[in-house]
């Protein structure tokens, strides 16, 4: 995804943030009952993203005890979408004994890399029994029908009863520059049409089990060419209604950031979210709803960015971005977000091995990994019905989530965006009290959690740097070092806060880069 961004002057952001953090006590204007404009949360809204050539790097016991630990708090199966430029640069060998072969590209752990694929390679979905898949279809310009097809059917031999979709290609919104061809929509829609139908026929495949899409950018359609969701759907890319999933992929920042200030103005930034995700996602989403209401808008592939370093990516700041990201994006509809990895991307949730050594070291757990069960507590065991409380702010975002039945407030996330990082911050750390009105019913206390590190936003994680950049999410930490990923409670009781209500009035106070959630 890439897009214009519309920013204001470093100076005047940096203004309105520190006033907003400034100030003593901010209002969240949260309705005690549900609004019309919120949305149902899916259940299965927190998804994970691994690319192709490395699903055997994750199946390990480090990596599912991670996941469990999210998939735990909700009560649906969760979703893995396999996939990636990898994916559509395979081959399949039967003879080969190797797990996987690097034959040309970026080898031998880079994603635009094309790898031969053994027997053994599907081996590593079963590692993965309590978990769903979508799993990527080959295509390219110069389409190998039959090699798609049997990648495809090998791997429903593991994942039959766990599909949650099969995809069609992966950025075709790039293949042009990728492959030197001319490439448009009508050739993807064609491309599409004629792998389906193949799909279709030798595997007995049926209903509304294909996504589509997986576009690189969030573009307009005024230029008919071009591939995007109202495009292709308009030129009958899903004639037969077999489409489950619209995919898109997100990368806040597609250039370079390494300072604090980077951070603040172009990731760690509300409105910097927003001016992106308003290139593209309200109109494909409203456009899905009006026309395809069964088809769900998801966010397949995402990270912060693709080429700042890891003390970007893989910082607290991140996770807070993320967090941002992930409430916003479900409260204007979209359905899933996937966390994308792979062993040597500084934007890895967890890095499962030593593979991408020394370079980006593992295995680890990395601090964006924290906001997945963050946001799965939002969501639950009971999903609720969603929306932003918009506080007219760059750093400060709200998030509220209503009883299902009840239409009642039940719970309510804040999240303070002002970067403050230990030892390159001056002065320090601020705070902002949030007065949050308390629903009917609940006179006395509620309950808050909060996702924090004490070294602030560029706090890396235990695994990575050591105890003095530990993060926690409501006392709980995680870590391969420490508990192969299991997750302990730092303090050896989970450090939920009550907080008394007050004439119909809880405050709670939240540090500069930190996130709660509150339960009435």
């Amino acid at each position: 995804m890439k897009t214009t961004l519309l920013f204001h002057k470093l100076a005047l952001v940096f203004a309105a943030q520190h006033a907003a953090a400034a100030a003593s006590t901010v209002t969240v204007p949260a309705a005690k009952t549900k609004p019309t404009n919120a949305v149902a949360a899916p259940g299965d809204f927190v998804g994970f993203g691994f690319e192709m050539a490395f699903l055997n790097d994750y199946a390990n016991d480090f990596s599912v005890n991670l996941m469990n630990a999210v998939g735990g708090r909700v009560s649906e199966r969760l979703t893995v979408r396999l996939g990636g430029t990898s994916n559509d640069l395979l081959t399949y060998d039967p003879a080969q004994t190797a797990v996987k072969v690097c034959v040309s590209g970026d080898c031998p752990i880079g994603s635009a890399a094309s790898y031969i694929l053994g027997p053994s390679f599907f081996d590593g979905f079963d590692v993965f029994a309590n978990f769903s898949f979508s799993v990527q279809a080959p295509l390219s310009p110069t389409l190998n029908v039959s090699n798609a097809v049997t990648y495809v059917g090998l791997c429903l031999d593991h994942v039959a009863d766990r599909l949650t979709a099969v995809a069609i290609g992966n950025e075709p919104d790039l293949y042009a520059g990728q492959f030197k061809v001319t490439y448009n929509v009508s050739d993807y829609v064609a491309g599409v049409t004629s792998l389906r139908s193949s799909l279709v026929e030798q595997l007995g495949l049926s209903g509304q089990i294909f996504e589509l899409m997986d576009i690189a950018y969030l573009a307009d359609s005024t230029t008919p060419t071009k591939i995007t969701i109202q495009n292709a759907f308009n030129l009958g890319i899903d004639a037969p209604h077999t489409a489950t999933v619209a995919a898109v992929h997100w990368y806040q920042v597609w250039y370079k950031i390494t300072s604090l200030a980077d951070m603040q103005a172009y990731a760690m930034n509300h409105s910097a979210t927003v001016a992106n995700f308003t290139a593209g996602s309200p109109q494909d989403i409203a456009f899905l709803a009006a026309n395809y209401p069964d088809v769900k808008y998801v966010f397949s592939e995402t990270g912060t960015g693709l080429v700042s370093p890891l003390t970007v990516q893989g910082s607290l700041g991140a996770a807070l971005w993320y967090a941002d990201f992930q409430l916003y994006a479900m409260a204007q509809g979209a359905k899933r977000v996937d966390g994308t990895m792979r062993p040597a991307a500084n934007h890895s949730l967890w890095v499962p091995d030593d593979s991408a050594a020394p370079a980006n070291p593992g295995p680890q757990v990395r601090a964006p990994f924290y906001t997945l069960p963050f946001v799965a507590d939002f969501i639950g065991h009971t999903p609720g019905d969603v929306v932003e409380v918009d506080l007219g702010s760059d750093v400060l975002t709200a998030y509220a989530s209503y009883n299902a039945g009840s239409g009642t407030l039940g719970k309510l996330a804040l999240i303070n965006l002002q970067a403050w990082a230990e030892g390159v911050s001056m002065g320090a750390r601020g705070s902002v009290t949030f007065a949050v009105p308390a629903p009917s019913g609940c006179t006395v206390s509620a309950t808050v959690r909060r996702l924090t590190a004490a070294a602030g936003c560029q706090a890396l994680g235990y695994d990575y740097a050591g105890p003095t950049q530990n993060i926690t999410w409501a006392g709980e930490q995680w870590s391969y070092a420490i508990d192969n990923g299991k997750g302990h409670m730092v303090a050896g009781v989970n450090a939920a806060e009550t907080v008394p209500v007050v004439d119909g009035v809880v405050h709670v106070t939240v540090l500069d880069s930190e996130a709660v959630i509150v339960s009435f």
